[in-house]
């Protein structure tokens, strides 16, 4: 893996406690786009709560997770039920050339954009020939 790279990281088979957690959990579909100071993290989670996502970065590991409340009120019948109520969960592997102090994470319309710096020593420049 190179110092600056975001590897999607994948659950493989899953026992125990993984798989408990997976049937609480949906592992959102992300994208993951490189720019030249930055990678931008976008995460697909509709129905999360914006106040309620919890974003992480410890040591090599970026992990999101956020609830999804229900869409029908308790006093009303559920007839029929498609829209999950389970709530989100992933993980991405950082290298150390992102930035960690420097971070930025919005959410619209459903999906979680996180934008991952690269260091400065990590970012491309151009050197001038004397």
């Amino acid at each position: 893996m190179k110092e600056n790279e975001v590897i999607v990281r994948t659950n493989g088979s899953m026992t125990g406690a993984a798989r408990q957690e997976s049937e609480l959990f949906s592992i959102p579909d992300a994208d993951i786009i490189e720019t030249p100071d930055a990678y931008l993290v976008l995460v697909d989670m509709p129905g999360a709560v914006k106040e309620q996502i919890t974003l992480k970065v410890e040591l090599n590991e970026l992990s999101i997770h956020a609830p999804v409340q229900p869409h029908h009120q308790p006093e009303e019948h559920l007839v029929h039920r498609e829209l999950s109520t389970r709530g989100y969960h992933r993980r991405f592997t950082i290298g150390d050339g992102i930035d960690r102090a420097n971070i930025d994470a919005r959410y619209d319309q459903g999906v979680l954009t996180v934008k991952l710096f690269k260091s400065e020593q990590m970012k491309p420049r151009e050197i001038t020939i004397n």
